[in-house]
């Protein structure tokens, strides 16, 4: 169940429609539109293999409206503030492609879910940050999978930093790993694990 929960986070993660430069897109205006644009994807590609261009193609999407680098430093915590500028760095390079693999790499787990927007709320104003609550339908009539995205605006536009599924945090989970390695065997250490792990 969590597998499939963390799949389908970027099958709605994954497709977000660009927003126009003039005007701020509410945060649930983007959840809607990326849902929409996601499951008519994954619709017409049902019953294929996720190819490799499949996965480029969500990449290319999901780039440039995550915030990487907020994310991040949620991640590393009180770790962030102990890296180089260099390591900084080389750590989003790296959280980005681990999270681009992961992920997309899941898209296959999607066998006709739907998704449903239950509501949002502005949670701060300064920063602006805002939620919006969904759950993933299952067609076989199991248990619904709640998501929360955390959205931070910046300029004109809200982009995601963090994802509750079933309630857990993405950032959450990967501070907990990350920061065991940081702790007991070095920064250091931890950047050259990721490595391995996205070149693997």
């Amino acid at each position: 169940m969590k597998s499939l929960a963390y799949a389908l986070m970027f099958l709605v993660l994954g497709w977000i429609l660009p927003v126009q430069a003039a005007d701020v897109t509410e945060p649930t205006q983007v959840v809607e539109q990326m849902t929409d644009s996601v499951l008519t994807v994954l619709q017409k590609n049902e019953g294929r293999p996720v190819d490799r261009a499949l996965k480029k193609e969500v990449a290319n999407i999901i780039l440039p409206h995550i915030d990487f680098t907020t994310m991040s430093q949620y991640v590393m915590a009180q770790y962030w503030r102990q890296m180089t500028s260099a390591q900084q760095d080389q750590f989003v390079k790296l959280f980005k492609k681990l999270l681009v693999k992961t992920y997309s790499n899941s898209l296959n787990h999607y066998h006709g879910q739907r998704v449903e927007i239950t509501g949002s709320q502005q949670i701060s104003q300064n920063p602006p940050v805002a939620q919006v609550n969904m759950v993933i339908q299952q067609p076989d009539g199991g248990p619904d999978i709640p998501v929360i995205y955390a959205l931070l605006q910046q300029g004109n536009t809200w982009r995601i930093y963090n994802v509750y599924i079933d309630g857990v945090s993405l950032v959450l989970n990967y501070r907990q790993s990350f920061g065991e390695i940081a702790a007991s065997r070095g920064i250091p250490a931890l950047l050259r694990d990721l490595k391995a792990k996205v070149d693997d």
